[in-house]
């Protein structure tokens, strides 16, 4: 396929994104209309928790509800929104203990990335994939020269460094927790993704100047900063990381050296 060629397939995905995210504003319009008209509805339908509720079924209608990013969206605002429609039951109490126990159902019970194909699978990095959970509150450093990444970092501290020079994504997932990801020595073909879903966290990303980062990440009550100084260093339009996922209530940094 040459370089100018668009897939079908991805040029099918963003259409169907567009037409959601259409109707979604469409919705949100009309009921912003009804409201300033005297139409009598919820008052909690115009609270940020329903906001994070429909943000999340946007991402869900967008990506077919094949990943699990919507669902954390949904959590924490479902879980925010009780006590506006439920008078006599308060969640707010036990806000945190319910988000806790459901991301680890979330951990347990998600499906599994297919970031490693099965003719890799011999080459798999089990002492790498082992070191990628962090369960207490020590962080840990290491280095790993595998293909794929996969972060959880849970109530505690992650840092890695990628040695590989073909290496092609994965997936950090930060709940009240932090990672450093240093991609400095690492090398990539093409547009690779990386998954980030930061809720009450922080996610910290070096890549080297040359490499060209593209952020589709949903924030809520969060951000990303790009820290990188601007350079007279050319863009290799060859090598891009496509951010996606979430932050929720926590923040992710860009930086370079």
């Amino acid at each position: 396929m040459e370089q100018n060629e668009v897939n079908p397939v991805n040029k099918l995905n963003r259409s169907n994104s567009r037409v959601w995210t259409g109707l979604f504003l469409v919705v949100v319009g009309v009921l912003l209309f009804a409201n300033k008209m005297g139409v009598n509805l919820p008052p909690w339908l115009f609270t940020w928790p329903m906001l994070l509720i429909g943000i999340g079924l946007l991402k869900g209608f967008q990506s077919g509800f094949r990943d699990n990013s919507w669902i954390i969206l949904l959590l924490v605002g479902g879980l925010f929104l009780w006590d506006d429609i439920v008078e006599d039951v308060h969640l707010h109490d036990y806000i945190v203990p319910i988000i806790v126990m459901s991301v680890g159902l979330l951990f347990i019970f998600r499906p599994k990335k297919n970031w490693q194909r099965r003719s890799d699978w011999k080459n798999f990095d089990r002492e790498g994939w082992k070191n990628s959970w962090s369960g207490t509150a020590t962080a840990y450093s290491n280095t790993d020269d595998g293909e794929y990444l996969e972060i959880n970092s849970v109530f505690s501290g992650a840092n890695k460094r990628i040695l590989s020079k073909n290496f092609k994504g994965g997936e950090v997932n930060c709940f009240m927790g932090g990672a450093e990801l240093d991609l400095t020595q690492a090398d990539i073909q093409g547009t690779v993704v990386i998954e980030s879903n930061v809720v009450f966290g922080g996610l910290k990303i070096t890549i080297p100047p040359h490499w060209d980062i593209k952020t589709e990440v949903t924030t809520v009550f969060g951000g990303i900063e790009d820290k990188r100084p601007v350079v007279a260093t050319k863009i290799d339009l060859n090598k891009v990381i496509v951010l996606k996922g979430n932050t929720v209530f926590g923040g992710i940094e860009i930086r370079s050296y």
